[in-house]
């Protein structure tokens, strides 16, 4: 909660969104980290099974090795009883490595669903003090930091420069807002004129500025599409609206597009044809289609039977019965043999 009352005092119009980008990053650890613990259920189920079928074939072996068998037989009931032994060794020391993962996994999925409530409290929180927010229609267009830097290294990227933006996208009269310069790092810069010179344009009508490369006075009066510098994943498009609820075992993951609840802030991936859309739909509040817009359904595997602890096992039902059997059955052989 403090954390939340100093972001309000500082008027970090950004940290709604960037703490839902965070809350969406936990749920899928979370998600993750329970398909790993219903895999690990179903192999420690499989590997209990498999000790208690070895420990009564191995009970089966060492009662025949009291009969009144042949040689032969004798030697391999012995043989037969020393390996389904070993097996069960085998398969015990295996098991005591899952139990270890089973509860290691148990405390992260606890620890993860702790932060996950708290950073959704917290999300609650910041989204009521950030109420009544005003519109914007003009649009600034930036890459993000990593783009930044590996163009500035000339690293592979398919993020487009600034250069290849402005031609495309920006609609300054570069007599009132700069030109463009070599910036010394294989693209270009904004060299501004006069502070301010965006308010230039708010003698047209009808007229919505797009600049690319803006300055900081410019961006906080103007919608921000940020260009990341690959492709990404959320579960809600649109700020904090809960698109997470599973259905039928399912959620729904959205591909390269993300908006602010405000609309001040739009990220979308290095797609040209994509961030054209991301400009249209910025300039008109935020409203209509983006037809570029992907999405999927993630469908998560659930265990295909229950849990069941050692004692519950059909197989230790079918020792205890065969142990009896075999008992009825010397029984009933006394005075033939």
């Amino acid at each position: 909660m403090i954390e939340i009352m100093m972001l309000m005092l500082l008027g970090n119009a950004d940290a709604l969104f960037d703490l839902q980008l965070d809350v969406d990053d936990q749920f899928e650890v979370v998600a993750e980290l329970e398909l790993k613990f219903e895999e690990l259920q179903i192999k420690r189920t499989a590997t209990e099974i498999r000790m208690n079928v070895l420990f009564s074939e191995y009970k089966q072996y060492e009662i025949e090795e009291e009969w009144d068998n042949t040689k032969t037989r004798q030697e391999f009931v012995e043989f037969a009883s020393r390996e389904k032994k070993n097996e069960w060794r085998v398969e015990f020391q295996d098991l005591k490595v899952m139990v270890k993962e089973y509860k290691e996994l148990e405390h992260d999925i606890e620890t993860a669903k702790v932060l996950l409530a708290s950073m959704e409290k917290d999300l609650i929180n910041l989204t009521k003090a950030k109420s009544n927010v005003v519109r914007y229609t003009d649009v600034s267009v930036s890459l993000s930091k990593n783009c930044k830097t590996m163009l500035k290294y000339d690293l592979y990227t398919n993020c487009p420069t600034i250069q290849e933006l402005f031609d495309t996208f920006d609609n300054t009269d570069d007599t009132v807002s700069g030109v463009m310069v070599d910036d010394g790092f294989h693209d270009v810069k904004r060299v501004d004129i006069m502070n301010k010179h965006w308010r230039f344009y708010d003698t047209f009508n009808d007229f919505n500025l797009v600049m690319v490369d803006p300055d900081a006075s410019f961006q906080r009066a103007s919608v921000n599409v940020e260009i990341q510098a690959r492709e990404f994943k959320t579960l809600s498009v649109m700020g904090n609206n809960d698109m997470r609820s599973f259905n039928d075992g399912a959620y729904t993951v959205w591909k390269n597009f993300k908006i602010t609840d405000n609309c001040k802030r739009i990220l979308v991936a290095p797609d040209m044809e994509l961030i054209a859309q991301a400009i249209e739909f910025a300039k008109n509040s935020c409203n209509g289609e983006v037809e570029l817009l992907e999405s999927t359904v993630v469908e998560q595997k659930t265990t295909p039977h229950d849990f069941k602890k050692w004692r519950d096992s059909p197989a230790l039902v079918y020792q205890n019965w065969l142990k009896d059997a075999i008992t009825n059955n010397k029984e009933l052989r006394i005075g033939l043999d």
